[in-house]
């Protein structure tokens, strides 16, 4: 009997330094890199210090693909200097593109945001009672997210926030944050 092998090339998401990267860390980088039945999709934000723009961006993980979308936002004036503006825009900005990255045989849709009260604001346990702004975003971020979940009902749909000792070496979350940092150098 005769077998042939072939050697699959495994990605390398870290360059030079992936022999200093924990195994934990690539054990999920590449469980979700190859995930079938899961989408992950990373946001992040960026702040210009010099016009006030922020832009915000976003990276879909799945079935060994890797999309990074980008949007330019130009903060409201009682916004200027607040990073949970942008860090919200970017979520909302993930739920409105998901639907065109999710590939059969697709259940479950992970947005990761770096808001650590994200599940708090989506069931308005926080209130933004003093910034008009985050307000209205805040309203316009539940009601899509509840849309969604309806208009996906195959789907379980989460958002969570990711905790620094899973953005730390994560090169999903990386793209997204490079994505938005160039997206305001080229204005």
């Amino acid at each position: 009997m005769k077998t042939h092998s072939k050697s699959v090339k495994m990605e390398n998401f870290w360059g030079k330094y992936e022999n200093k990267i924990p195994i934990e860390v690539k054990e999920m980088v590449f469980d979700q890199y190859y995930s079938q039945d899961t989408l992950f999709v990373y946001c992040d934000s960026s702040s210009s210090k010099i016009n006030n723009d922020m832009a915000v961006a976003c990276t879909y993980v799945n079935n060994a693909s890797i999309t990074v979308e980008k949007l330019l936002v130009h903060s409201p004036g009682d916004c200027i200097g607040k990073n949970i503006f942008g860090e919200l825009k970017a979520v909302l900005f993930a739920l409105s593109h998901f639907n065109k990255h999710l590939r059969k045989p697709c259940e479950r849709v992970i947005i990761y945001s770096d808001v650590n009260d994200i599940n708090r604001i989506l069931a308005s346990q926080l209130v933004f009672n003093q910034n008009v702004s985050l307000k209205i975003l805040q309203v316009d971020l539940i009601n899509l997210y509840e849309q969604k979940k309806r208009e996906n009902q195959n789907v379980t749909l989460e958002i969570k926030y990711l905790p620094l000792h899973r953005k730390k070496h994560n090169p999903f979350m990386k793209a997204s944050h490079n994505a938005s940092r160039k997206m305001l150098k080229r204005e």
